[in-house]
């Protein structure tokens, strides 16, 4: 999250979620918020490390646990959120933060003896531009016209990997469908729009520009009349702007209820959020409206606000809004979640949380990871970065507990059913024929 500058800090304020690319792994890590500050003191990396933990960490660490470790040892001593970059790492995390991308855009779990599900497709992405979904399970690829069958992860992981970028090649589903792509820099988009009668997508017009594109041949044609779909992936780059363009189709098609999907969205900037919460909000009786409230280890709290909007992007008030959530759902989702819930815009009966079945669960458990089911991830505690000023390397630190508008804390416990939200069963993180969003929408009806 950016905010304004003081005097000789630069504040970037982040609410993100760290969810491996390798979702093959199956463990979905929360985002997280954080700041960004930028020091010019000129002291050693090891010295400047410690010191900006002792004057910003949120739990107490002693220097002596330290040691001999590395800069990337220390840090990731003090929690799973907290970690060291250098220079150059720093530097691609803010590109790709930004939207900056390079490869096809896929993440997937390997299932044995299945193949490649798919779970997460960027927007603009090579295999999104190919067609490709999430849910659609990949069991093969195609090399000089043969068809090789993956029974591995290692396997699928190599086959894309063998070729270098702008080399074309073909991933082919179960169902008998095949995608063709290549590994390409290309600039991301987080959201999509659908209706019972068309989509809505984002593809790039320019290197830096994307363009609204309409496609009646993957339209949901199991929605409600007068119902949008919205699939919000990631709170980065342009993906308030994007917002706010389908909110306007949205009212443009005279949409009475809107279905919002936070699944395996596990967070971003805080100011998107902000951004996007705007929206929302334009219709509240207030000059602002708070959208989150962080508080510090001394106690001291600090307000975020949502971002004001006016114009045909607006969400009507009297709308009928549904979320889906499930334990992806992590920390600027749940942070968004909590404006729209403490305004009065959403119900918590009208948020579904995945519950999984014993066979997702499972899975997940064989990595070693927790296994979360039928709760929103439960994010609720802040990171900021801070960056040495003179080498260019940077530390993220938790500093600060977060709350929602009406003052909940959701760390550690995420939203539940005793919230009041009601369960979805899930076969898997995402589907092809997505059977969960089809349970809600006859939920609804």
């Amino acid at each position: 999250m950016e905010n304004q500058s003081r005097e000789n800090v630069i504040v970037k304020r982040i609410l993100c979620i760290v969810v491996a690319l390798v979702i093959a792994a199956a463990a979905f890590i929360a985002g997280f918020f954080t700041h960004k500050i930028t020091r010019g003191k000129e002291l050693s990396s090891y010295e400047w490390l410690l010191k900006t933990i002792g004057e910003n960490y949120y739990w107490d660490f002693d220097n002596a646990e330290a040691g001999e470790l590395s800069l990337k040892a220390i840090a990731s001593k003090l929690d799973p959120y907290s970690e060291y970059y250098t220079a150059e790492e720093y530097a691609a995390m803010q590109n790709e933060n930004a939207g900056a991308k390079s490869g096809v855009g896929i993440s997937y779990n390997f299932v044995e003896g299945e193949g490649a599900r798919i779970i997460t497709v960027v927007g603009s992405s090579p295999a999104f531009a190919s067609g490709m979904r999430p849910g659609v399970l990949i069991t093969g690829g195609i090399v000089d016209g043969e068809e090789k069958t993956f029974t591995a992860s290692k396997e699928f992981s190599e086959f894309i990997g063998g070729f270098d970028t702008g080399e074309e090649f073909i991933l082919c589903s179960s169902s008998g469908k095949r995608y063709s792509m290549s590994k390409s820099f290309y600039k991301a988009s987080y959201t999509a729009m659908y209706t019972k009668n068309m989509e809505y997508v984002y593809e790039l017009e320019s290197p830096e520009r994307f363009a609204l594109k309409t496609n009646i041949s993957d339209k949901m044609d199991f929605l409600p009349e007068n119902a949008a779909y919205i699939k919000l992936n990631q709170f980065y780059g342009t993906a308030a702007d994007e917002f706010g363009v389908l909110l306007q189709n949205f009212n443009a098609q005279n949409c009475s209820s809107l279905i919002l999907d936070l699944r395996n969205n596990g967070g971003g900037y805080v100011s998107v959020m902000s951004d996007i919460a705007g929206y929302f909000t334009s219709s509240v009786k207030s000059e602002t409206c708070v959208s989150m409230i962080a508080e510090y280890k001394n106690g001291k709290q600090e307000k975020d606000y949502c971002v004001k909007h006016s114009g045909a992007s607006l969400f009507p008030a009297g709308t009928n809004l549904y979320v889906l959530a499930n334990s992806g759902t992590a920390s600027a989702s749940e942070a968004l979640i909590g404006v729209l819930i403490s305004y009065g815009i959403l119900k918590y009966e009208n948020v579904f949380i995945s519950d999984f079945s014993q066979k997702y669960l499972d899975f997940m458990a064989i990595g070693g990871g927790e296994v979360k089911t039928a709760r929103t991830y439960g994010k609720g505690i802040m990171q900021a970065t801070f960056q040495n000023f003179i080498t260019k390397e940077a530390v993220k630190l938790t500093t600060a507990k977060i709350y929602w508008p009406d003052g909940k804390c959701i760390h550690d416990v995420g939203l539940t059913e005793s919230d009041g939200c009601r369960l979805s069963p899930a076969e898997w993180s995402a589907t092809e024929n997505d059977e969960e969003l089809r349970f809600v929408i006859d939920s609804i009806k």
